[in-house]
């Protein structure tokens, strides 16, 4: 809603209506027009050189009054599955994955919009006074440790840095990628370990299907939180490539083809455990 004083009226509609003719705009009424709906808007009470307070009254709308529906707070922290301390990322990631889930829905994908709108402006308002309590989150003039000495590069060098992938980052994961990825991956653990076990000992043969089968599940839920392509494999890999390593230090503990626990004699066994833990770890908890 745009409240002009009634001596810039003129120019007023010619800066909205783009200098010609708007034969919709109703003085002192909503107006309703064709052009693209304005979705955000903001108000500004404007006084003249008269100081009189006779008003004009603009709205810019496409088609009916919206009917999305309204939530409060926690009712829309609740429908996104978002915590209070979520950032804007987790916001924008609940959002898009909601749209992904009702893309079809047209009802259900104003609540979403509904919903994200409420937990943004809600975190708005608290950033605007002063209420962030995640000591992470700066003030756009106050420049960090890092960005400091990144100001202080070779050009090239920073813009060597800027083409490096983002590093890993930490989320909670919702109810449905953890089950999901735990079943998936505890079946495939549970086929390797069945393998270990069935090997006589001092024969090794390594779980590649069930490892293959692992990378694959793990892109695909990856994915799921829309990731790149790109994105998802790296992740993947890294939670395969973590996991083997931790592996590969607990076989050289364990030692399984010397002293097997039970029937399990097979070092491969061992380090595939836990590589599969990490490709679980990295589907969960990563982004």
């Amino acid at each position: 809603v745009f409240i002009l004083p009634r001596h810039i009226r003129k120019d007023a509609m010619n800066a909205m209506c783009g200098r010609v003719a708007c034969p919709s705009a109703v003085l002192g009424t909503s107006t309703r027009t064709s052009s693209a709906m304005l979705k955000r808007s903001s108000s500004a009470n404007l006084r003249g050189k008269s100081g009189r307070g006779k008003l004009l009254l603009v709205r810019a709308l496409d088609g009916p009054e919206s009917s999305s529906p309204t939530m409060d707070y926690q009712g829309a922290l609740k429908f996104l599955g978002l915590s209070e301390s979520a950032s804007s990322d987790d916001m924008v990631r609940a959002k898009n994955k909601m749209r992904s889930r009702y893309q079809d829905q047209e009802e259900e994908l104003k609540t979403v919009e509904s919903a994200y709108d409420v937990v943004l402006m809600a975190s708005l308002m608290k950033r605007s006074q002063g209420q962030v309590s995640d000591n992470r989150v700066k003030y756009a003039d106050v420049v960090s440790p890092g960005a400091a000495v990144k100001q202080k590069l070779p050009p090239w060098v920073r813009d060597l840095g800027n083409k490096l992938p983002p590093r890993p980052a930490y989320e909670s994961p919702d109810s449905e990628t953890l089950t999901q990825s735990g079943i998936a991956l505890g079946v495939l653990a549970a086929l390797v370990l069945a393998q270990g076990c069935s090997q006589p000992p001092g024969a090794d043969d390594p779980p590649g299907l069930q490892l293959s089968l692992a990378l694959l599940g793990s892109v695909w839920l990856l994915r799921k939180k829309d990731l790149s392509l790109g994105r998802s494999i790296s992740l993947a890999v890294l939670g395969l490539t973590v996991g083997s390593v931790v592996g590969g230090a607990i076989q050289g503990w364990l030692r399984v083809d010397i002293v097997p626990l039970g029937p399990l004699s097979s070092p491969s066994a061992v380090v595939s455990e836990f590589s599969l833990a990490g490709i679980f770890a990295a589907t969960a908890f990563l982004f």
